[in-house]
């Protein structure tokens, strides 16, 4: 270990320095409280031996500046003391030493304490080491974190979701999201819109987002039917992804010419068509399973098609929405959905849902993607 001994007579300092050399022990000697104080970042040693009754800064002085000083690391400190300097002792445990040694010093009593404090520094480096470790894997994961990132928005942008007649929310619970919202306006009538929520949480829930999103991306492009589109999604989530992992989705298309909404819905919350007066005038439930949990042979594209007389606006949402807990563990739940959508302005539900949702959760995290779109139909 290396020493640092402070005591102001120099032959405490010799004698000192002849025990722990003769121990294998490197030694550093300095005569008061300031020496030591200064010393301390070029030394840095192992274990200081400090005496209390010192001129220009005394033990106790030192002490508490060294404490300040190493909060970061621990350096023990042991306190140097005749045998009748009780009080001493007791003042420099009380300023921060960590244990004492009593002049004359005894060889045996002083190796069994080095010993002693040898194993406690092995473990702090031990310590030390693996929290170094730790750091550089966490440094390295975040790296790789933030590299997928920018892929994935790259392989999922939302630059069709600038639409006058669109509102939508997304909070992923993690840097991942599961969860995805999709639009693409083929005519001034007609708009594709897609909300999913793939299973889990993170990354693992967001690759199936991708296969998802491509294929609705390119044949939406296309003009392909609804049904078709679906379809292809299920054979790709059931065939490219592990089994278990399913994809919740809302998929339709919207034809302001026909006053129309054609509309698939496996696994999400009702989607509602709502009125001026914000109550719904329509529901689209949930009567197909998640995309990827059928075959192709088994799986239903029957889509759900509706007509609109009046003006209104199609919602949807994650079950992460209903699911949001307050820090009681109450559900902000369907009902109180319904009760903001009957009360939120026209054109202006999916903000009013996001500042409830905010003042309902109180800065506790998500423990599931949330999110949510409105879409005008008129």
């Amino acid at each position: 270990m290396k020493i640092l001994v402070v005591d102001d007579f120099y032959e405490n300092r010799l004698l000192l320095d002849k025990l722990l050399s003769k121990m294998q022990h490197e030694v550093i000697l300095v005569e008061n409280g300031e020496q030591a104080v200064k010393s301390l970042a070029s030394v840095n040693p192992d274990l200081i031996l400090m005496d209390i009754m010192m001129p220009v800064m005394d033990g106790l002085e030192a002490i508490k500046a060294i404490r300040q000083l190493t909060q970061d690391k621990w350096v023990p400190i042991f306190v140097l003391s005749a045998l009748a300097d009780d009080q001493n002792v007791l003042d420099g445990l009380q300023a921060g030493a960590d244990d004492y040694l009593q002049k004359p010093f005894n060889r045996a009593i002083l190796a069994a304490k080095l010993g002693s404090v040898q194993r406690v520094i092995d473990m702090q480096n031990l310590i030390i080491a693996d929290t170094q470790l730790l750091k550089a894997y966490r440094d390295e994961n975040e790296a790789e974190q933030q590299f997928l990132q920018s892929i994935f928005e790259r392989l999922i942008k939302q630059s069709d979701l600038k639409d006058d007649h669109l509102q939508f929310w997304l909070l992923p619970a993690k840097l991942f999201s599961g969860d995805l919202i999709c639009a693409r306006r083929v005519s001034k009538q007609q708009i594709y819109f897609m909300l999913a929520d793939s299973t889990g949480h993170g990354l693992a829930a967001a690759l199936p987002t991708v296969i998802v999103n491509q294929a609705f991306q390119a044949m939406t492009k296309k003009g392909l039917a609804v049904p078709i589109i679906v379809r292809e999604i299920n054979r790709l989530v059931h065939s490219q992804m592990p089994t278990g992992r399913f994809v919740a989705l809302v998929l339709g298309m919207i034809d302001g010419e026909k006053k129309s909404v054609e509309l698939w819905n496996g696994g999400l919350p009702d989607v509602y068509v709502l009125d001026g007066e914000g109550n719904p005038a329509h529901t689209f439930r949930s009567s197909h399973p998640s995309a990827g949990v059928l075959d192709n042979r088994q799986f239903d594209d029957t889509c759900e098609i509706w007509h609109w007389r009046e003006a209104c606006e199609l919602f949807m949402y994650s079950d992460g929405l209903t699911d949001a807990q307050d820090p009681d563990g109450d559900l902000f739940g369907q009902e109180r959905v319904l009760q903001i959508l009957r009360t939120a302005p026209p054109g202006a539900e999916v903000a009013a849902i996001q500042q409830a949702l905010e003042a309902h959760m109180l800065n506790r995290e998500a423990q599931d993607d949330i999110s949510c779109m409105a879409i005008r139909c008129r």
